[in-house]
This record gives C-alpha cells, structure tokens and sequence, in this order.
C-alpha cells in the first residue's frame, strides 16, 4: 500500500508540519469586538489542532481597525491585543498543531458600519460590485503608510506566538485591489504597469521580513484568477508569485475569485470538488516554494490525488473543519463513517458571516464541541418517541440515545431523510445524501430502534406509552385555493425527484422557488422541456445569494423557459391561465399544452396529530417543519436544543 501523501511532514521556510491537512483562515465572528482572542475562539482553534489539523490559519486578522469586515474581527493593529493571542498559540501548540496569523486589509470589500465610521480605503474610487460603497483614494504616504502596519502586525503576530503569518492578497482585499487592473487606476509607482501593481505587496514582505525576521515563514494567500472582466487572470498571478519567491515569501496558497465574483469565492455544491486545483497546479508550475490548493475540498481521496499529482504540496479543507474538527484523525484511523460530512449548504457558516453572527454548522450544531452528547450523559434514562425520519428526527434520536435514552423512531415512509432526501436528487445536490447517511449511521452506533414504514397515529402513540415525544414530522406541499387545482392532476415535487411520479415531455412546474428551481433543472437535464411560472419578479428568491448564479445558469444552460411576475389564477388539465404583474390592466393570459403539472408553491409545516398532541406524552416537543417550515439549519438545531434538554 502506497504511503498516504497527506500524512507525511512538509516545511514551510524553517517551518516544519506533521501533516498536509490545512485548516484555512475563515471568518467566524468568534473574536470579541476589541480584536482580542476570547475563550470560544481559542477553544474553536484547539479543538481542530487536537483534531489532527497540521496548519492552522487565523482568520482574517485585520492590521488596522479601518480594515475590518466583521463584526467581531480579529486584530493586531496594537500592542494590546498581543496577550490573548499568546494564550491561543500557546493552546494550539500544546496539541502538536502550527498556526499562522492571516493579515489582511479589506480595502473597498467592506461597509463603514465595520470600519467605525472611517470611509472605506482603495487603491482608487472604484466601488467593490458587492459592496458597492464609494471608497476613498488613498494618497501616496497613506499607501507607505499601510505597508508599515502589514509589517507591525506581522511582528506583533510573532510576538504572540504564531508560527508564521499569511497575507491575504486574494479575494479583492487591500492587497488585490493593488494587484489588479480591474480595481487600481493609480498613476503613481503603485498603479499601471504589473511591475508598479506588485510594488505595494513586494514592500509589505519586506517590511515583514525586517521587522519579524527571515525566520518567521510568510505565506501569500492570492487568486489565481479573479474571474472578472478586467480583472487579474493566471498568466499575471504566476509572475506575481515568482515576484513573492523572490521576495522571500515561503508558500502560496491559491484560490480564485473576489467579491464581484462571489459565487466562486464560496463554493456552492454547483461548483466541484477541488473546483480551485487547476489554478493551484498552475502556480505551482512556475515556483519552487510550497502550494497550498483549497476549494470544496471534502473527501481525503480527491486531496489525495491532488498532492500525489503535483498539482499542490498541501490541501486545505476549508468548511470542512468547521463541520468535522476531528477529520484529519478519522481519516488516519480509517474511521470515515464517523466523519461529520460539509453538504457546501453554507446555512449556518457564510450566511451567518453575512447576518453578522458567529458561525455555526447544520451538519454539526456542536461546532467544535462534538463530544460534549456524549460527556453529557442523562441521569434518568427515559423512553422517547420521535415522530418522523428527517433530519432534526435523525439528529434528536441519535443524540438522545448516545446520552444514554432509549428511543424509538418512526417514520412513515420506506426510507429515512424526510423531504430532505429529494433535495439532493437534483443536479449537484448529492452533499445532501452524505448528511443523511451519516445521522443514520449515529442512529445505529447508538441503539436507536428505526421503524420505517410506520404512520403514528394518537392512538399507537398511545400504546407506546412514551415518556418524551419529539414531533419532527417535516412539511407538506403547500396547496393555495386556486381553481382547478383538485382536478388538474398534478404532481408533487418530491414524488417526481424520487422517481414515484413520471412526468411527460413538456412539464410547467408551477413556482419558482428553491424546490421548483431545483425540480426544473432535474428534468431539464432529463431533456424534457421545462417552463416555469413564479409570482415574484425573480426565481429562486429563497435560495442564498452566493449560489443563485450558478442555479440560473443551470437553468440557462438546460433551457428553462422562466415566466416570473405572473401570478396563477386557474389551473387547466394542460396548464394555467395567470395575471401578468407587469400590467396595471391584470391582463389574464394562458399557458397550455404541457403533458405534466409540477406543483411547487411552496410548503407548511405538517403535525398530523391535532391539537391534543400536547397529551400524548409527559413532555412533547415540537421542531423543525413540523413546527414552521423553513431551512435545515432550524431543523437540526432545534433538534439538539430538545435533544440536550432531555
């Protein structure tokens, strides 16, 4: 048997690390507002160093107050916030793991909400398409400036300890924006030419190595390609890392995109596993210095492949470690079934990051606290009941039985997942299925007593005479009182992704939500012809923003004829008739002639018990859709919550 690449040691400059796994910076809001490194996020770091991660990277660390996007940022723009990261990099160390700092400045990438009121700094006035607020130029000294404290911080960062620091010059931060010609419209030395667009970034690793030494390794965190009109392409980024080597940078790690290109910069499941390697391969072609890929990855095989090819000498596994702190040691023991999967939904890490909260994970509401169901033992075993095969039934039965309950699940259908399990049918979904394999396998490695096939009615319930009852019964297709709608025959999303329902060739799926979006796309790349028809002014309104681009190209590239603002007045044997919302007059039209009817406009919450459910057990909890149809993420939280009250 071959030896396995991403257990071995590799050195960064004087650096030497006892694996290849990286956990990479990502922002998790867990810092305190000061800056500083409270508990929870050095109990967050030393719990995925303990986990087997070689290198870790803090997050974004911003080198000026003025440079912050989050809420909670961590930060070394001052001599006082030195001590609390000494305790993180002593933590982390005590586990056997490296840390870098990764520095950064956000430049136009940010909102004056973050930065204390100061206007937004750039290169030039040129606002960032996602933030879009009209930044400042920044003079001549103010760039000198700004070399000055990337290379403070850095000594700061080795003066807490850190091991090495990495400069985040990807994603359309400070360092990007000088970088790139899409972003820097300067006429002085830092503006035209690559060789002036590299000069801020070439002084910046100087002034790093003179004032933390030619012993403390800097890494260049950098896009190999931006993926934007204008903007920075691989051919460019090769010469700006040779240009790093030169300078003495020890590693790059490559990534792609910037906030103009959102969607590639957080991998949604519309974008492959290791969708970033070829870019890193590329770089890596052209230096001699460590290179470090990242991009979805999940699985240690394709990681494997990727180091063993030449295409990079470390891989990181970004959202990864945030759903499994302990993949690295499970994947060294042969322990996948354990693995806690990332399903790339980005529910509770990027949105969160997005509503200004700390991160948090669907698959792994502990979030670096995995064992503590375990630790938590009940003193009073009990008998509990869960009502429904979902994923916040799946969840609260396998928690509740490794904390020592004896539970029963029961779940009406022949197969477990609730409406969750066709959700990862259509194209790129199939993440979704590795979520509900691995909360089935939890039911079994602690005793849960599954029983599919089995309605629950008050009645049984009442025969099983459970102490505890937890509803978690999911949802059902919402059916709004339209003409016609009894009689027109149509079919149930979920049955048509599970292959229960067939459909004809010519299909009108009636709403364009996520699940009417998802179900066209499914069919569409069947070759059937697709329609849909959605009230709104746009499809898939619900889903998150970083990964509509790519569903509506989905929908483009199959031909999905979309019709939106048209709201369904009639359904027909063959159609709809519908008021176009355009119109003042409400200008009635028809759409006729399809062989099928998808009905997706929407879904309720679904508890089939009545209102006495309250009497059917000592304690009865209500969660997730059976409560209030929404996302996931309220599913296996809520589970938990119950699950650890218990």
């Amino acid at each position: 048997m071959q030896e396995r690449k991403l257990f071995t040691p590799v050195k960064i400059g004087p650096m030497e690390i006892r694996n290849r796994f990286v956990m990479p910076a990502m922002g998790t809001n867990l810092a305190l507002h000061s800056g500083e490194a409270g508990d929870e996020l050095i109990s967050y770091y030393t719990e995925r160093a303990r986990g087997g991660f070689g290198l870790l990277i803090l997050e974004c660390c911003a080198v000026r107050y003025d440079g912050r996007s989050l809420v909670n940022e961590c930060g070394l723009w001052d001599d006082s916030l030195i001590p609390s990261y000494e305790r993180l990099t002593g933590s982390v160390h005590r586990e056997g793991a490296k840390i870098a700092v990764q520095l950064r400045h956000c430049g136009r990438e940010t909102e004056e909400k973050y930065t204390g009121g100061v206007p937004v700094l750039a290169p030039s006035k040129v606002p960032c398409p996602s933030c879009q607020s009209m930044p400042r130029e920044m003079t001549t000294e103010e760039v000198y400036e700004m070399v000055q404290a990337f290379g403070d911080a850095a000594a700061r960062g080795k003066k807490a300890g850190f091991d090495a620091v990495e400069l985040h010059a990807s994603h359309g931060y400070l360092i990007a924006q000088f970088l790139s010609g899409h972003a820097n419209k300067r006429t002085d030395e830092f503006g035209g030419s690559l060789h002036n667009r590299m000069r801020f970034l070439r002084l910046v690793l100087r002034d790093i190595r003179k004032k933390a030494g030619d012993d403390f390794p800097v890494i260049v965190r950098i896009s190999g390609s931006e993926m934007i009109t204008g903007g920075r392409e691989v051919a460019e980024t090769k010469a700006v890392c040779q240009m790093c080597e030169e300078e003495g940078a020890a590693a790059i790690h490559v990534s792609i995109s910037t906030y103009g290109s959102l969607a590639y910069c957080i991998g949604s499941t519309y974008l492959a596993p290791g969708y970033e390697t070829e870019a890193a391969a590329r770089v890596k072609s052209s230096v001699r210095i460590p290179v470090i890929t990242v991009g979805r990855y999940t699985d240690p095989e394709i990681a494997e492949a990727a180091i063993r090819d030449g295409s990079a000498d470390m891989v990181a596994f970004g959202r990864q470690s945030i759903a499994d702190p302990h993949f690295p040691e499970k994947v060294e023991a042969g322990d996948y079934d354990s693995v806690i999967p990332c399903i790339s939904c980005g529910q509770g890490c990027i949105m969160h990051l997005f509503s200004d909260e700390p991160i948090s994970c669907v698959v792994n509401p502990f979030n670096s606290t995995e064992e503590s169901y375990i630790s938590n033992k009940t003193e009073h075993a009990r008998h509990v009941l869960v009502a429904g095969g979902g994923p916040g039934g799946l969840m609260a039965a396998w928690i509740l039985a490794a904390r020592g309950h004896r539970v029963d699940l029961a779940e009406r259908e022949d197969y477990l997942g609730g409406a969750f399990l066709p959700a990862a049918y259509p194209p790129s979904k199939s993440p979704i299925a590795k979520m509900i394999g691995y909360n089935i396998r939890q039911c079994r490695k602690y005793g849960v007593n599954i029983m599919t096939g089995t309605e629950l009615t008050t009645e049984k319930i009442k025969e099983i005479h459970p102490d505890v009852l937890v509803i978690a019964t999911g949802s059902t297709n919402l059916t709004p009182p339209i003409k016609g709608l009894d009689s027109a025959g149509v079919l149930n999303p979920c049955d048509v992704l599970l292959g229960k329902a067939v459909t004809g060739h010519r299909v009108l799926v009636a709403g364009g939500g996520l699940i009417g979006a998802e179900t066209a796309d499914f069919l569409a790349e069947q070759g059937r012809e697709v329609t849909v028809i959605e009230m709104k002014p746009e499809i898939a309104a619900d889903l998150d923003p970083y990964a509509k681009p790519m569903l509506l190209r989905e929908l483009k590239d199959h031909d999905v004829t979309l019709l939106t603002n048209a709201a369904i007045q009639e359904f027909l044997t063959d159609g709809v008739t519908y008021s176009d919302l355009t119109e003042e007059s409400g200008t009635v039209r028809t759409l006729k002639g399809f062989d099928s009817v998808v009905l997706a406009l929407g879904t309720r919450n679904y508890n089939p018990f009545g209102q006495e459910f309250q009497e059917l057990a000592d304690e009865v909890y209500v969660i997730g859709d059976a409560k209030k149809a929404g996302k996931v993420y309220a599913a296996t939280h809520e589970a938990v919550d119950v699950a650890m009250r218990i």
